[in-house]
């Protein structure tokens, strides 16, 4: 059963796969052969076509919802959610007002208004409804949290996205994908000692830490920690030359090597290259 809970913080993207859309139009179609009238078959239907961003297919089946059963389901939201999709900004928003009128809590429907709010410019205005769609949602996604951050920080809030951000964390974990938006938001925001947190915890989790190694000595090196850079560059430079010769060999590893040596005022070596073999 396609319920309005299933209909998560990921309102307006694909929330089907293909052969799975199809297995639930199928099924729901099957049913209104039996019971053609029937308006919660049809919503359902809708639904599914929102969640395939079949965004006409779905404002078909709300026109029947709404003259079989008026005011029985919230079609309004489901609307707007389809206008988005069709990127009809305006009439989306006139839809999603109208529905939030009445049922202001709605975090779907919040949601859907931030994005379309997002489109036409209106940025406070996206970082109000995504932040309350946020609280009012028992059990977001944690790419959703990332969206309220972004459009936070789009709204020139950075205190309020990093807040969103770390709320995830500890919901979460400490999950790359809020890691990386927190790290771009402080290191703008020259919250240096935050960001250098961030990417201790990001090479923790990472399959090798030269990366993130690179990562902290830049930064520092940005933040005008000049001794802090060094320190961090001539770490890293130890740690590759140590690297047995085809781990080192590895290109990233190559070009890491060579921007730590840059940055040292060092000179790469020079390739040893053989003499010529002497003729017979």
């Amino acid at each position: 059963m396609i319920a309005s809970a299933l209909l998560v913080m990921a309102a307006g993207s694909r929330l089907f796969a293909h052969g799975a859309y199809h297995d639930v139009v199928k099924e729901i179609e099957g049913k209104l052969a039996v019971t053609p009238d029937d308006a919660a078959l049809h919503y359902r239907l809708a639904e599914a076509h929102a969640g395939h961003e079949e965004w006409l297919l779905c404002l078909d089946e709300i026109a029947t919802v709404e003259g079989l059963a008026p005011g029985e389901h919230p079609t309004g939201y489901l609307r707007g959610w389809a206008l988005q999709i069709g990127g009809k900004e305006k009439e989306a928003k006139e839809a999603l007002d109208a529905f939030l009128r009445d049922s202001p809590d709605h975090p779907q429907a919040l949601a859907v208004r931030g994005r379309v709010r997002m489109k036409l410019g209106d940025t406070e205005g996206a970082a109000a409804d995504l932040g309350k769609a946020l609280q009012q949602h028992p059990d977001p996604e944690s790419d959703f949290i990332v969206e309220v951050a972004e459009a936070r920080v789009a709204a020139q809030d950075p205190v309020a996205a990093i807040r969103a951000l770390d709320d995830g964390l500890i919901r979460f974990g400490p999950m790359p994908p809020l890691l990386l938006v927190a790290l771009k938001v402080e290191t703008q925001t020259k919250a240096w000692d935050a960001a250098l947190s961030r990417i201790d915890a990001l090479q923790k989790s990472a399959p090798r830490p030269e990366p993130w190694m690179a990562k902290r000595a830049a930064l520092f090196a940005t933040a005008g920690r000049v001794a802090d850079a060094r320190a961090a560059w001539t770490a890293l430079r130890d740690r590759l030359l140590a690297l047995p010769n085809l781990e080192r060999g590895t290109p990233q590893n190559l070009q890491l090597l060579k921007e730590a040596r840059q940055a040292l005022g060092e000179s790469a070596p020079e390739p040893v290259v053989a003499p010529p073999s002497p003729s017979p």
